[in-house]
């Protein structure tokens, strides 16, 4: 399966970081380290993920060092998410809510202790946010840790819902997981990872923020389309061609084109919105290295949108359920 099937495709030009291959040992060596994969069995399963190829393509100009951090965020992101997503809190709103409340004090300060460390995720988070924080200004680590807490406060809601076991609408779906789909904490990586900082200003710009929201669906629809068949088996409701089925009472084709539509108009969107922002960026008084860093936490939001759909493309973590 690929986007053209539907009509559809992304028009950004593929970059893949020059230090892919440096990072790799270490980055097992991490997952084995924080017990994020259990023997040697699921480190080859987990290697077919092809998580460092996912950083490097979405973090084409990390250094070194920001690429590890990125790449083991990623890592970490797809172990914490399915605890959740069909996993052993996807209705336990007890358990996920301890949970929730220990990651998002390490969010906030990565010394913060909780009833729960013991749990592999929590010592995996606390080092990648320490490794994130550090060298980078305190008005940063307060942005990055507000949306660190959406994403974890998202969680919970899904796992709330879950429970409750209510029917979501699209409209719904799409506010929900622009949170859970975690754009955003992994936009802010990106900073550390190349060491610079937006200034509040761009932070603030609307059609920034517009972009950022672009780039959150434009990462869910494609997913969405590749993972239908292993939400739908394991009754995930959080799936944008399952409610569109729902809610239109269509067949499963035409959903999928209806997603499709949905990441072509996000697409144009967010073609549309950078541009007008960076003619906004020429005419402000920016510092020439505070416009470097707008410019270039754009062309990040753009090279994720094309990064998570090549990656769709190698991964087995869809392809296993397709």
């Amino acid at each position: 399966m690929r986007l053209e099937d539907f009509g559809s495709t992304i028009p950004f030009p593929p970059r893949v970081n020059p230090h892919l291959e440096a990072i790799r040992a270490g980055h097992e060596r991490w997952l084995r380290r924080y017990r994020l994969i259990a023997d040697d069995a699921d480190a080859e399963s987990f290697k077919e993920w092809r998580m460092v190829e996912l950083a490097a393509r979405a973090y084409p100009e990390a250094t070194a060092r920001g690429l590890r951090i990125a790449a083991d965020a990623l890592g970490w992101f797809f172990r914490f998410d399915d605890l959740f997503d069909g996993g052993p809190l996807a209705c336990d709103i007890t358990q996920a809510s301890e949970l929730v409340a220990a990651v998002t004090g390490i969010a906030g300060d990565p010394c913060f202790m909780s009833e729960v460390d013991e749990v592999p995720v929590i010592g995996a988070f606390r080092d990648i946010r320490r490794r994130s924080v550090e060298g980078m200004s305190p008005e940063w680590v307060e942005r990055s840790a507000d949306r660190w807490r959406g994403y974890f406060q998202g969680n919970l809601k899904e796992t709330m819902i879950r429970a409750d076991g209510a029917p979501i609408s699209l409209k719904e779906l799409i506010t929900l997981r622009r949170y859970t789909i975690a754009a955003a904490p992994s936009a802010d990586l990106n900073e550390c990872a190349c060491a610079f900082e937006i200034s509040d200003e761009v932070a603030l710009n609307p059609y920034f923020q517009g972009m950022e929201a672009d780039t959150a669906d434009a990462i869910i629809f494609v997913n969405d389309l590749w993972s239908a068949s292993k939400e739908e088996s394991a009754g995930e409701p959080f799936n944008a061609i399952s409610v569109i089925q729902s809610e239109a009472h269509c067949d499963r084709r035409t959903a999928q084109i209806k997603v499709a539509g949905l990441l072509d108009d996000r697409v144009r969107r967010f073609t549309h919105r950078r541009s007008i922002f960076e003619d906004w960026l020429g005419g402000q008084q920016l510092s020439e290295r505070e416009r470097s860093a707008a410019f270039h936490q754009a062309a990040h939001l753009q090279d994720w949108i094309r990064a998570n759909y090549d990656w769709s493309l190698e991964s087995s973590r869809y392809r296993e359920c397709s």
